[in-house]
């Protein structure tokens, strides 16, 4: 009866391994890094605080390419009918920082911007500059936050 129950037992380790191992390669398969490492780019436009779309040379052929950059593992304030008052208020206040810390860079890179495929018009990457992170510098003014804090947590200080 035991020899029974421990071959069950292996069965379902081997099968939740397999699993693992399938869903893993799927969710490797959805996104990719077409443009691999640190890529200086131009700001093209803002769009919100952690959304920017840039320009870069793609490869050594000269090709440009202008992309939307969003910010991985960031909330921003949002300026929508729902916010409140205080929410409303950073999101302003967000805007305006991202535009003037993006202005007063010397230097802007992005890297290993992530996407589903090549066609994406919006890729996941960190906005690096000579004065550091934009995500780094949007929380240090309270203007944004880790995607781990409580959604329900308000922007009123």
């Amino acid at each position: 009866m035991e020899d029974k129950k421990n071959v069950r037992t292996s069965r379902n380790w081997i099968v939740t391994a397999l699993l693992a191992c399938l869903l893993s390669s799927v969710a490797q398969a959805v996104t990719f890094v077409p443009y691999p490492g640190k890529r200086e780019v131009t700001v093209a436009r803002i769009e919100a605080p952690d959304l920017v779309f840039v320009t870069f040379n793609t490869d050594a052929t000269g090709f440009f390419r202008t992309i939307g950059i969003k910010l991985p593992g960031l909330v921003v304030a949002r300026d929508t009918p729902q916010a409140d008052a205080c929410e409303r208020e950073a999101a302003k206040r967000a805007l305006g920082f991202t535009q003037k810390f993006l202005d007063s860079a010397k230097k802007i890179y992005v890297q290993d911007m992530r996407m589903e495929n090549t066609a994406d018009e919006i890729a996941v990457s960190p906005i690096l500059t000579d004065k550091g992170s934009l995500s780094a510098a949007l929380i240090k003014e309270g203007l944004a936050r880790p995607d781990s804090v409580d959604p329900d947590t308000s922007w009123c200080k």
